[in-house]
């Protein structure tokens, strides 16, 4: 499997955060529309099966850099008194993350990270009459505004082509990213010439995760994450019905997982089923994989 790094640069407000089991599922949405029913489901086939994935996507991070791992303070080397200035402190380079220099790690205006969010205020319409309902019926819609960013990909070209890969995330970009597309959000621009092959030694002890991801089954010496319920939701056809996934716990982006050998790692966790009791929408699949990044040796002295 070949690992890349996509830097996009947004166009428009999000209404959805941008994470990578989300965009996994607008990822398989494009490879329908585009390459047809019958290649999604051989895709998935394997992928439900817990064989190779075809394709697993990261969480968007700040340009250039990657999410400082999430662990006790002391295999961080941070003092316990300077906590709250170490909470900020979350942006570390690639090449920091890997050597182990936690104490570098930058704050978001260091990095330039301009994200802000911002609740937009809308009222319900009747299109029938034109008017809204009993009296004003307001609602808001919190959006954000995003800097540019990086997202990983890690494809395996024997199922799906490097080219393929690109026409299917060209598409997402035309379609948006998340809820309220059809009216301008979530989207985002992108050079193909700017898509970076990443190499990397995947041989270590200890893995940070680069997305959320299920570990279920995963048998290590130990895991330090934050827990993150996802609450799914079906979309395009199929939002029709009942749009609501059933709930999944999952470890957080920036989990960090430790074995008692040496192994060799790309991707950790599981694809994940039974998202719904709908007969015909049994054979969903959620994204519980994620991308790993081999880090330095902890210390347990």
């Amino acid at each position: 499997m070949r690992l890349y790094k996509v830097p996009i640069t947004p166009t428009s407000d999000f209404a959805t955060t941008l994470r990578g089991d989300t965009l996994f599922g607008q990822m398989c949405w494009a490879i329908f529309y585009r390459f047809g029913k019958d290649r999604l489901e051989k895709l998935l086939e394997d992928y439900r099966e817990g064989k190779k994935p075809f394709l697993v996507v990261s969480d968007a991070f700040a340009k250039g850099y990657l999410p400082k791992p999430k662990m006790p303070s002391r295999f961080l080397n941070e003092k316990s008194e300077d906590k709250k200035i170490n909470r900020k402190k979350i942006w570390l380079t690639l090449d920091e993350l890997i050597t182990g220099e936690y104490s570098k790690a930058k704050q978001d205006k260091e990095v330039n990270s301009t994200d802000k969010s911002s609740v937009n205020i809308h009222n319900a319409l009747n299109y029938k009459t034109f008017h809204t309902g009993d009296g004003f019926d307001p609602h808001g819609l919190t959006v954000t505004h995003l800097g540019d960013k990086d997202i990983y990909f890690l494809v395996d070209d024997s199922q799906l082509s490097f080219n393929e890969f690109k026409e299917v995330f060209k598409l997402v970009s035309e379609m948006g990213y998340g809820k309220k597309t059809t009216i301008g959000k979530g989207r985002f621009e992108y050079d193909e010439d700017e898509i970076e092959a990443i190499e990397l030694n995947n041989s270590s002890k200890t893995f940070m995760t680069l997305g959320s991801f299920s570990p279920k089954g995963l048998e290590c010496k130990n895991i330090y994450y934050d827990p993150f319920t996802r609450f799914g939701k079906f979309g395009a056809s199929r939002a029709y019905k009942n749009a609501f996934k059933k709930p999944i716990l999952l470890a957080d982006v920036s989990s960090v997982v430790e074995f008692y050998e040496v192994q060799e790692h790309q991707y950790l966790g599981r694809a994940i089923s039974g998202l719904s009791d709908i007969p015909e929408y049994r054979d969903t699949v959620h994204q519980g994989y994620s991308i790993v990044v081999p880090l330095k040796e902890l210390n347990h002295d």
